[in-house]
C-alpha cells in the first residue's frame, strides 16, 4: 500500500506538470534554516530594479561555477497552463556530487509534495503520510527530475552550457544578491522544452530566478532566501528505500 500511494501522490504532481512544471516545496524542516547571506558590494538599488551590466561574466563562464558551488535556496513558484495555475514553494539542496529537491505543489484545489535525492548510491524518491515516510528507489535522476521543469532546465544547462546560448542583460537584486541575468534560447530543439527564458545567477552559478516558457507552459522561479552551508544531515533519506512493486 505504502508503493500505491506513493504513485498516486507522484501522480499528482506529475499531473500538474502537464505541459506546466510542477512546484517543488520544502517541508517544516526544509524551511527553518531559511538565512540569507548578501553579497558584498551590491548595486544601490530598490530590490528588482534592473542597472547597467558592467563586467559580469558570461553565461558559459557563470554556469561554469554552478557545478563545484554548495548551497541551499528557496523558491517561490507560480506556473500557468491553460486555465490550470500551480503555486508553491521548492527548496534545492546541493553539496556536490549530491543533491535534494523539496517539492510540493497545489493545482485545482489538491496538495501534494515530495523530496526526490540524487546520491552516490542512487536516486530516490521519498515521500511522509501521517508522520510516516517512505522511499522509493528510482531509476536515474533523470526519470525524477521529469516532473519537475526548473530543476530539469538548471541540470540540463549545468551539464551541457554547450546547448544553450545566453545573451547578458541586467543585473539586480534577488535574494539579497547581485543576480546577473541572461536571456537564454536552447540552441537545439532536444536540449530542453524551452522556447525562450530569463535566468538570473549570481558569480557562483546559484539560479536567483527562472521564468520561461515550454509549449504551452509559462514558469517563475525566484529565489527568497540563500545559504551557502550544506550539512550532511540534509541527505540523510527518511526511510529505508524499498523498490516499486515489492513489500
Amino acid at each position: 500500500m505504502k508503493g500505491m500511494r506513493a504513485v498516486i501522490l507522484f501522480a499528482l504532481l506529475a499531473a500538474s506538470s502537464c505541459g506546466a512544471p510542477t512546484a517543488i516545496g520544502s517541508p517544516a524542516s526544509a524551511r527553518a534554516d531559511t538565512s540569507t547571506q548578501a553579497a558584498s558590494a551590491a548595486p544601490s538599488n530598490p530590490a528588482g530594479v534592473p542597472v547597467p551590466v558592467a563586467g559580469a561574466p558570461s553565461f558559459r563562464q557563470i554556469v561554469g561555477a554552478a557545478k563545484v558551488s554548495e548551497y541551499k535556496v528557496v523558491y517561490k513558484l507560480s506556473s500557468t497552463s491553460g486555465n490550470d495555475t500551480v503555486t508553491g514553494e521548492q527548496v534545492w539542496f546541493f553539496k556536490p556530487p549530491k543533491a535534494r529537491f523539496d517539492f510540493s505543489a497545489t493545482s485545482q484545489g489538491q496538495t501534494g509534495g515530495v523530496s526526490l535525492f540524487v546520491l552516490a548510491d542512487g536516486t530516490y524518491l521519498c515521500f511522509t503520510e501521517s508522520a510516516q515516510a517512505t522511499c522509493l528507489g528510482m531509476s536515474s535522476a533523470e526519470v525524477g527530475l521529469q516532473q519537475n521543469s526548473a530543476a530539469l532546465m538548471q541540470e540540463s544547462i549545468v551539464d551541457h552550457p554547450e546547448r544553450f546560448d545566453g545573451v547578458l542583460v541586467e543585473t539586480r537584486q534577488i535574494a539579497g544578491q547581485v543576480a546577473h541575468c541572461y536571456d537564454v534560447r536552447a540552441l537545439a530543439v532536444t536540449a530542453a522544452p524551452l522556447t525562450d527564458g530569463r535566468f538570473c545567477y549570481n558569480t557562483r552559478g546559484i539560479p536567483l530566478l527562472q521564468r520561461f516558457k515550454t509549449p504551452g507552459a509559462d514558469y517563475t522561479l525566484e529565489a527568497t532566501s540563500l545559504s551557502f552551508s550544506v550539512p550532511d544531515s540534509d541527505f540523510t533519506l527518511p526511510a529505508q528505500p524499498t523498490t516499486l512493486g515489492r513489500p
